[in-house]
């Protein structure tokens, strides 16, 4: 522990010491909400570094990580002791109650995004009195896969698709409108809403437009699926918003769609694609997982814990 040191400001000259998703970027948290935030470092002396960052938005005596992200967490470098780590959590339980928390709600990126990190932080939540308030079952395609583990229907359909013509384009940001609203309309038809408005969102992609991507498929110069996707961190691709034209179902256009996406990634030497979650009111959504298991994905897990301050 002599090496490290816990502040609630980045101190003056230090770095990351790990890269930080896009959604603990101090840039986005305030795109978030303009204020009550609290960040939390890990400071190692000897090499002038955060190893560990931690962000909650504080209001009405609840504190969440994070406030309107997928997923929030710790984040920490794999040379981070254990030891300090443990303590790290405690240092933020304490200084969070001082400020007038009555509770802490953690929602934890995906399982697969670090492994051997996350099965630590969430034994050590678990040890310091955390609970489960949520888990969600989640799929992400790894790129180290030579190919697509797709199974026998949806291969059939991915050949229909490319016999039928469809073409993939990545767009740029200028038509960004044009691909929200066609993804809007296809959620309506399906009595289901976006959970960011247009405004929310094209305000997030002017201040990260390296982060943002759209890909759309194809018929005849028509869209006829799309994804709004995010680079969470500089590897990992996130399928934020998709879906299609209901007219096309009988080519299910996003198999095509996806499996292209997952040649962008490998070719831009990306680790994953990850296709999101599959839960629906705290339970699974077995229809859409049972689809991106078709589809090749791996299961992983995605953790909210919570915890009562006594």
């Amino acid at each position: 522990m002599e090496d490290y040191s816990f502040h609630e400001q980045l101190p003056d000259g230090v770095t990351f010491g790990f890269e930080i998703s896009l959604f603990n970027d101090s840039r986005h948290l305030a795109l978030q909400s303009a204020d009550g935030w609290n960040s939390f470092y890990a400071i190692n002396h000897k090499h002038q570094r955060a190893d560990a960052i931690f962000s909650a938005h504080l209001r009405e005596q609840v504190a969440r990580s994070l406030l309107k992200s997928p997923f929030g967490g710790f984040e920490f470098s794999d040379d981070l002791p254990l030891p300090v780590l443990f303590q790290f959590i405690s240092f933020i339980e304490a200084r969070l109650k001082s400020k007038g928390a009555a509770s802490i709600v953690i929602k934890n990126p995906p399982h697969d995004y670090t492994p051997e990190n996350a099965s630590l932080i969430e034994v050590f939540l678990v040890n310091h009195g955390y609970q489960t308030a949520d888990a969600e079952a989640g799929c992400i395609l790894h790129a180290h896969d030579p190919r697509l583990e797709i199974n026998t229907w949806e291969k059939r359909k991915l050949r229909q698709a490319i016999e039928a013509g469809l073409s993939f384009r990545q767009l740029s940001l200028e038509r960004f409108d044009e691909v929200y609203f066609f993804i809007l309309a296809c959620r309506k038809k399906k009595n289901y809403e976006l959970s960011m408005t247009l405004a929310d969102l094209r305000h997030a992609i002017s201040y990260f437009p390296d982060r943002y991507i759209l890909f759309v498929a194809e018929a005849n110069e028509k869209i006829v699926a799309a994804s709004i996707s995010v680079k969470v961190k500089e590897k990992i691709l996130y399928n934020f918003y998709v879906d299609h034209d209901q007219e096309w179902d009988h080519l299910s256009p996003v198999v095509f769609l996806i499996e292209k996406m997952y040649r962008f990634v490998q070719e831009n030497k990306m680790d994953a694609l990850d296709l999101g979650t599959a839960a629906l009111d705290g339970k699974p959504n077995f229809g859409l997982l049972d689809f991106k298991i078709r589809l090749g994905g791996k299961a992983t897990t995605k953790f909210t814990f919570r915890k009562i301050l006594n």
